[in-house]
């Protein structure tokens, strides 16, 4: 599925500067422990998220995870 397809689904808001609208998310993990997210994180994944600070960002970056989604109406201005 798509990105833009994710949005619209959701109902969400795109926080991005540069993003690959072709890009195929493949799979979701959702949690709230980053080492849940480094362990079971696939490629092409989404990460659902309730926490909102650069942990999340940093572990998003070093599993290359491409999309974050912020749960609880939460978004990355609070990080």
């Amino acid at each position: 599925m798509q990105i833009v397809e994710i949005s619209r689904i959701l109902e969400a808001h795109l926080h991005t500067v540069d993003h690959d609208p072709d890009l195929d998310i493949c799979s979701a993990c959702g949690a709230d422990l980053m080492s849940d997210v480094m362990a079971y994180s696939k490629e092409n994944a989404m990460m659902i998220t309730g926490l909102v600070n650069p942990r999340v960002i940093r572990t998003a970056e070093m599993t290359d995870i491409r999309v974050v989604v912020f749960v609880r109406g939460k978004n990355r201005r609070a990080a």
